[in-house]
Formats: C-alpha cells, structure tokens, sequence
C-alpha cells in the first residue's frame, strides 16, 4: 500500500460511514466501503411498492449547515445536488383532550401556537431560544465536534463545561422548569425520542433539540429522505470512492492490535448468531481487503462482538458490550391507500391518553404499550414529487422498546398491525377497504438486516453514562487502527450527530494516518 495513499475500509453505507469516506477522500485516501445492502443511506432507505413509495427510516431533517459543510469539504455546494424543501408547520400534533400545538421556526407562528395553550409559554420563548443558542454553541463548540474520552473528565475545562451544559439535570426536569402547560412540556420531552432514550434519563444540555428545531427549521429532502444518502454516494463517487454492495463483512484479520484486512463475503440469507464472536472462517466466497485502517459504520456492539470478535477486545470492551442499555426501536406501517389527505401535515403526532407512562417505559418494558403514541408522515404535504393521482403514501410510526421478547413480536405481529391500522383510520377518517398496499418493519427486521442490537435504532439510550465522555468514542481502545461511526459513537444518534460522527471519525483518522488535518468547522454554525 503506498504511503502516499493509505486505503481505508468502510463497513457500512449509512450516513457516518458516507460523510467519513467523503471527508477522506477529499484529503487524497483511497477509501472502500463495503455495505451488505444494496444502495446506500443503512436506515436511511426507502421501500417501493407499485405506485408507492415510502421513507424506511428516519424522517426529520434539521441542520441542513452540517451538509453544507460536507460538501464544501469535498469542493462541492449540497444544493447542486441535494435540493432541501421546508417543512411548514414544522409538526402538528393532536391530544386525547382535544387540543393540538403546532411547532415552527418561524417564531411568530410558535408563539401564537403556544400562546393559545399557556401565554406564559408565549412569552417565555425569547427565553428559552437564549438559554438553546448558548447550549448549541457550547455542545456545537466541544462535545460535538472532537473525540472525548473519560481521563478529559480530570481537566477542569470539562468540569466547567458540564456545568454550562446541564449535564447532571435531567432533560426532563430542565423542559419541566422551562415551559408551563403540561402539553407543550410533553411535546418537548417527547424529543427525548429522538435519542432512543426517555426524558428523564437524557441530559439537560439537549434541551439544543426543540432549539435547533426552532432556529433552524425543519427540511426534507426533495423526492424523499433517501435522496440525502444517494447524494451522498454520488459526491462520493466524484472524489473516487469504491463502493462494494452486496456484501457482508464476516470478521477482521487482527494482528499485534492492528486490523490488517477486512474478511468479507458476498452476502448470504443465513440466520447469524448475535453476540458469538467472529463469523465462521472460510465462508463461500470469502475475500480479505488488506487496509491501513477500518472505519465500521455498523452497529457498535455487532461491530465489537461479531466483526472484531470477543478474544481481541480488553476487559473493559467485553463487559460494556454486554452490559450497555439498548436505545428504543420502532414499529413502521407502510400503507399505501387510494384517496389524499390535504388536511394531513407533513409530521402528525397523535398522543394516547396517559402519554407519559409510555414514554417513561420505552426502553424498560418488555412488550409495546397498548394505547401507542401514533406518528404519520405524509410528505405529500410538503413534496410536490411525492403526490400522485388520488393516492397517498402514508408511513406510519410507534415507539416500541428494544427486543426483550422475541416471541412476542413473532406472535402478535398481525395483530400489533392491526391494531395500529385502525388507529390510522380512526384519526384520519381513513377506511380500510381504501388501503391498497401495506407492509411493515419490526424491532426483528432492525435486528436481522441492520444487525441492530436488540433491534434498537439508535445503538445506545443517551443515559448520562452512555453520553458524551462515556459514550464509545470513535476510535477503538482495543485495535490501534479501528474506528468507530454511527449511533453508537460519540457524539450519539440521529441525524445531526451521525453526521457529525463521521467528522469526528475523519479527523482521528487522518491524524493517526500522519495526513495533514483540513480546517477545523467547529463553531461554524450560527
């Protein structure tokens, strides 16, 4: 391999892995990535059907600056590629009382919207966006944009920074002593989502969330959400970045705690089994891709357990790996029916009747909540491209808790769709003979074809020890040159942070690899 171009190996296609082959590239690295699937973006896909087509994955897009950063990396502006439309109300959401609250960036409109619940709500955002600014700035400035271990924790800077940050108040009690109405304070807790996590074990610092919401606006990729990872792959592309889908990593070939190549194979439908150590040696097909280093966007504990394998992990990996606390999951309904919605909002949220004890036991109970909080996005709402002659494509969502009971989902499928398909119909006047399509995805498909631990979605819950200098950082403490993006690693899951994993990764790497580090975009967002 020549020194004046190290390769580095790719494990996944998901937005980290994408933004950190990018920002490589664009220093001059030969990068691979290896994706089992067979188009980019990892949960960030779509599922087509006929006519229809859905998002598979996540479906809030914020901080459209972080794309812009990326491109401009690469010598590229995002909006030649990846035209972005506002979302306008930002979320509309509706309660068993009867109310609703719409949220927005524009200020105006926010405050008449809370005003109409609590005026004290109205008049304290002026407040609230001061306190979220200074917050973004601080977490925007340190803990999201460098890799943080816990020996930091002995500077004093850092001390001084958790305390700027709230980072011993619990999220919950910081919205409580912001906001008034019982409503809006549920509408904001219920961000905590966003993580995987429940409000009250989330810091106070991301309090940042219903900030940038606010701030920045709320956005949507013109012709879906997976137009963002496609871009990404094109961009990739343009800086010469190899892409291999189709195919599965198997296991590392690990030397003296250095990763020398990448097993992989092409992909098989053969039932893996989690948390065993390294995939069985000589698989049908079987290749090894020689790397200066390996940068797996895959799942944190699947990366750990099964790519790296047990007997190469210290102490402290093996016993974290299998003690961490999985991050919520998702039931998803994909229906596709014949009629429109031109009431429909782009993001609807209908909560149940006691929304708090849901949201209190998204990760501890075993089984869904009968009475689920009911989330649609209708992106016909917003995207002229998504609209088709009297039908919609309506993407469902409820928050469900980790695997902790295979069987139930195995059993109580059917009747878990069910019961959510007459909700749907029962808050949007939708019937059931107007459905013409529907499929569905469940914590099992998170585990089985995203290798997603306990089929949780964002790796790791954002507790205070699985947050910031706790959580696994992106380079590994146990192979010299493994990294980490994704989730799972620091600076933590969705969007925004998994972006901003992939700057983090990229940086370590390209200084490890003795490269010359391109400017720093810390702060630069405002």
């Amino acid at each position: 391999m020549s020194a004046t171009a190290p390769r580095v190996v790719v494990v996944g296609a998901g937005l980290a892995g994408l933004a950190t082959a990018i920002r490589l590239a664009a220093e001059g690295v030969q990068v691979t990535v290896v994706e089992r699937g067979s188009r980019p973006g990892g949960k960030m896909g779509r599922r087509e059907i006929g006519p229809y087509r859905w998002d598979s994955g996540p479906t809030i897009f914020t901080l459209p600056e972080l794309w812009d950063q990326l491109w401009e990396a690469a010598g590229g502006r995002r909006s030649d590629d990846l035209p972005l439309l506002r979302v306008e109300p930002a979320s509309r959401t509706f309660f068993a009382d009867g109310s609703v609250l719409e949220t927005s960036s524009d200020l105006a409109k926010l405050a008449a919207s809370f005003g109409a619940l609590d005026p004290r709500d109205a008049a304290g955002i002026p407040a609230f966006m001061r306190r979220g600014e200074a917050l973004w700035r601080e977490l925007d400035r340190t803990f999201f944009r460098k890799a943080l271990s816990p020996l930091d924790l002995l500077a004093p800077t850092s001390w001084l920074a958790g305390i700027r940050l709230d980072a011993v108040t619990p999220y919950s009690r910081r919205i409580n002593a912001t906001f008034h109405d019982e409503r809006i304070r549920h509408v904001m807790r219920y961000k905590s989502i966003y993580l995987g996590s429940t409000p009250q074990s989330v810091p106070g610092a991301f309090l940042s969330i219903p900030y940038i919401e606010a701030k920045f606006g709320t956005w949507h990729p013109q012709g879906g959400m997976h137009e963002a990872p496609l871009a990404m792959e094109r961009l990739a592309r343009r800086l010469g970045v190899e892409f291999r889908y189709g195919v599965d990593a198997i296991g590392s070939v690990i030397e003296r705690r250095r990763m020398r190549a990448l097993r992989i194979a092409p992909r098989t439908e053969l039932p893996r089994t989690f948390g065993g150590g390294p995939a069985a040696p000589n698989q049908p097909g079987e290749e090894r891709l020689d790397a200066d280093a390996v940068l797996f966007n895959a799942d944190i504990v699947h990366a750990h357990r099964d790519l790296i394998g047990d007997e190469h992990l210290g102490a402290f990996s093996r016993r974290r790996f299998r003690t961490i606390t999985p991050s919520s999951s998702a039931y998803i309904l994909h229906l596709g029916v014949k009629r429109t919605f031109p009431d429909l909002a782009h993001h609807t949220v209908w909560h149940p009747e006691n929304p708090n004890a849901e949201l209190d036991r998204i990760i501890a109970d075993p089984v869904p909540s009968g009475d689920p909080t009911l989330y649609i996005q209708h992106v016909a709402a917003t995207d002229p491209t998504a609209r088709l002659d009297g039908r919609s494509a309506l993407y469902v969502l409820t928050p469900v808790p980790p695997l902790k009971d295979r069987r139930w989902w195995e059993e109580h499928r059917a009747e878990y769709r069910a019961a959510t398909i007459r909700r749907v119909c029962e808050r949007t006047g939708l019937k059931p003979e107007e459905i013409e399509e529907r499929a569905d995805w469940t914590p099992l498909e998170f585990e089985s074809e995203q290798h997603c631990h306990e089929g949780s979605i964002f790796a790791l819950a954002a507790s205070f020890f699985q947050s910031a200098y706790f959580r696994p950082g992106v380079r590994s403490p146990d192979i010299k040159n493994a990294y980490f993006a994704g989730g799972g690693a620091q600076p933590g899951g969705g969007i925004p942070l998994v972006m901003l994993s992939g700057y983090i990764a990229s940086r370590a790497i390209l200084a490890d690899l003795g490269r010359t580090l391109p400017p720093s975009e810390a702060g630069h967002i405002s």
